[in-house]
């Protein structure tokens, strides 16, 4: 009986201390891996929805696993509190937080898993693009990725070289004038009034779609999305024609 008690103790009193390192070494770096994301996105601005994605994911289960590993280490600590009385309720309490225990770890090893998963940009994009479907004009007609992108491709240049023809550059930010991205390109057209607050609004979801195909690594892509770039196409080229009348 003593011996047995003497397990008790020593099962759950390192139980609590082993979960406690193991999640506090995991948050540590958990921190890190934000770290990391902030900084490549201060880099490249078009990680921006994916980003958000995942770390609104990982929020959600890093709250789950906080609550876990809670109630595992308070249940321990109750365990060796009463580890040297009886109670009628001390077989099913030694279930119970065993259970909490071994849940707490599974959940733990899972959030690393799905950190270090290398498809998880590509997840995260597709989860993105289906919850937006009516905000992307989804259709359900796939086309391949290349067609997107050449086309955008082509109305990037198009925004670019009128901005620089009419040397109409508006700062977005400390950004380097070389380095502008699409986003701020278009911007630089709505300030300019060269756009109105519809035109730039379908431009930056067009932007916000491309960012997803590029990011997530889509092979293939909407033919409504292919179809709205080349109508984007057609108010850029009217702006051209204005500008040169």
């Amino acid at each position: 009986m003593i011996q047995d008690q003497q397990n008790y103790y020593w099962l759950f009193s390192s139980s609590a201390q082993t979960i406690s390192a193991f999640v506090a070494f995991l948050i540590t770096g958990f921190a890190l891996v934000l770290n990391m994301m902030d900084s490549l996105q201060l880099k490249d601005e078009t990680l921006e929805e994916i980003h958000t994605k995942l770390k609104s994911d990982y929020y959600k289960k890093i709250r789950i696993l906080a609550v876990f590993t809670g109630l595992a280490i308070i249940f321990s600590l109750w365990m060796v509190y009463l580890n040297g009385g009886t109670s009628a309720h001390k077989s099913w309490l030694f279930m119970l937080t065993a259970g909490l225990n071994i849940t707490a770890i599974v959940v733990g090893i899972l959030f690393i898993i799905s950190i270090i998963n290398p498809g998880r940009y590509r997840t995260a994009a597709k989860e993105i693009i289906k919850k937006n479907r009516q905000e992307f004009s989804i259709t359900g007609s796939q086309v391949d990725q290349l067609f997107f992108m050449t086309e955008f491709i082509k109305l990037e240049r198009k925004v670019r070289d009128i901005l620089k023809g009419m040397d109409q550059f508006i700062p977005y930010g400390d950004t380097p004038k070389m380095m502008y991205s699409f986003r701020q390109m278009i911007n630089a057209l709505y300030q300019n009034e060269l756009i109105d607050r519809n035109e730039l609004n379908d431009l930056l979801q067009i932007n916000k779609y491309r960012n997803l195909v590029f990011h997530g690594h889509q092979e293939q892509v909407d033919k409504g999305m292919l179809n709205r770039v080349k109508s984007a196409e057609k108010i850029i080229d009217r702006i051209v024609n204005q500008n040169s009348s």
